[in-house]
């Protein structure tokens, strides 16, 4: 039987290497390219993908089928050469569906918190004995990858709701994070993302399940939309009263979070979590109330979350030098930033200094009231030039300027003045920050070797 060439274009990025991951796994020959070396695209280089550094019209040559990330569109040089062959091109829905096909899909679907859920909805399934598949937007310590290729017929997915991409699943299980207004540049109003989320919800299969977080107005309007989720079963969770999967007696310690689930299971079920925040709490509930959904007895899910190592570039602790702790974490909306601060302040008795780099103009610019708030609730504050991605160009109207100045904060120009800015601003006994989607964390490695350097011998 002839085998299925793919080609990837975005190989690199955290939405494509997990789709080429699973490919591989299943004995499709993969190809890909990206900008640069990429440390997910080299694995898969190592695991048998033919791998390339730069685009060039020629790779997609022999391809089946070419799959590109929304961050590349047509004038991409591999996806212009693969329509002027007529090979057919799709996005990451479209691999998303045939990585879907008879399987029972568990999604994870939210504005805030997807990675964190969908990696503790995965670790929560195999302590039930089961082997799913996993998708997920970020690294899982454990597993030191962000996809696996399992034995069994589950497949847990993070369902980003970018581009829509969610709206290709249809889940048995599907978990809603939150629904907040986010991506301006495909969700103009926050109307828009609340349909787009409810389509998402329709398209649970008859029987299946709609968890959904109760303490989250939009999560919470959407379980309650009755007719629209008419032979699907509703369940919430979180800490309001109501939460079908109740978090109660919640302790944020040093080193974590800990609290009891009250359930439809009797009696509450204690959870601790190497996890920092309220947020991550309402999380590892959400993850467990999926996993008593699929059949895993919440218990014996709880249990694997005292071990679990959480993902890459979420409070991330990078290391301390002269008493100084610097914390990477992936936050780009205010909600998260607030939410991020909130989390790290068991950890320090001094100050918590904030480096935020924006991530996109639009963003910036749609929220740039909430995000000078929320970096308010920080002691010090440094900002970051705004990040461009490939889907956005620079910014342009000084947007990051202007938010150092109302969030009573230092503007900087790049990672380099960031570093060293903070090496100048922290003391012993403070915890540094460092927030943002984009290239940024490199600043908070920069600081603890200036740090180093500085330390007395």
């Amino acid at each position: 039987m002839r085998l299925t060439r793919f080609h990837i274009v975005g190989i690199g990025g955290m939405g494509m290497s997990a789709v080429a991951r699973l490919l591989v796994a299943r004995g499709d020959v993969v190809s890909g390219s990206d900008k640069g070396s990429w440390p997910l695209a080299q694995a898969l280089a190592a695991e048998g993908a033919v791998v390339a550094t730069e685009f060039e019209a020629g790779h997609v040559t022999g391809a089946d089928v070419v799959v590109r990330s929304s961050a590349y569109g047509d004038s991409n040089p591999e996806v212009a050469a693969a329509r002027a062959a007529r090979i057919p091109v799709w996005k990451r829905e479209d691999a998303w569906r045939e990585l879907a096909r008879g399987k029972r899909v568990v999604a994870v679907a939210g504005t805030h918190g997807k990675s964190t859920t969908t990696a503790l909805a995965w670790t929560a399934l195999r302590a039930g004995g089961l082997d799913p598949s996993l998708i997920c937007g970020a690294v899982l310590r454990d597993i030191g990858t962000n996809a696996h290729a399992g034995r069994g017929d589950i497949l847990v997915i993070e369902a980003d709701e970018y581009d829509r991409a969610f709206l290709s699943l249809e889940p048995e299980v599907a978990i809603v994070t939150n629904i907040e207004h986010d991506h301006i540049d495909i969700f103009p109003t926050h109307a828009d993302v609340k349909q787009a989320f409810a389509r998402f919800a329709s398209g649970i299969v008859r029987g299946g399940w709609l968890v959904a977080c109760a303490d989250e107005p939009g999560a919470a309007e959407l379980a309650a939309r009755g007719d629209d989720l008419a032979g699907r079963q509703v369940v919430t969770y979180g800490t309001a009263p109501q939460a079908g999967y109740r978090v109660v007696e919640l302790v944020q310690r040093t080193d974590g979070v800990s609290f009891d689930l009250a359930g439809p299971f009797g009696t509450p079920v204690p959870v601790s979590l190497r996890l920092a925040g309220a947020h991550n709490a309402r999380n590892a509930a959400g993850a467990l109330a999926a996993a008593d959904a699929v059949g895993v007895p919440a218990t014996a899910a709880a249990k694997s979350f005292a071990t679990f190592s959480g993902t890459e570039r979420r409070l991330e602790e990078l290391g301390s030098e002269r008493g100084i702790t610097v914390i990477d974490d992936y936050a780009h909306h205010p909600t998260e930033i607030r939410a991020s601060i909130d989390a790290v302040r068991a950890r320090t008795t001094g100050r918590v200094i904030v480096l935020f780099q924006p991530h996109t103009p639009s963003r910036l610019r749609a929220f740039f009231d909430d995000f000078a708030a929320a970096l308010r609730t920080a002691d010090d504050r440094v900002v970051a030039e705004t990040f461009a991605s490939a889907r956005e160009a620079a910014d342009s109207r000084a947007g990051a300027k202007a938010l150092a100045a109302s969030a009573g904060g230092t503007y900087v120009a790049d990672p380099e003045a960031a570093a060293r800015v903070l090496a100048d601003h922290a003391r012993p006994g403070d915890l540094v920050l460092v927030l943002g989607a984009g290239d940024i964390r490199p600043a908070g490695i920069r600081l603890l070797e200036l740090l180093r350097e500085r330390a007395p011998v």
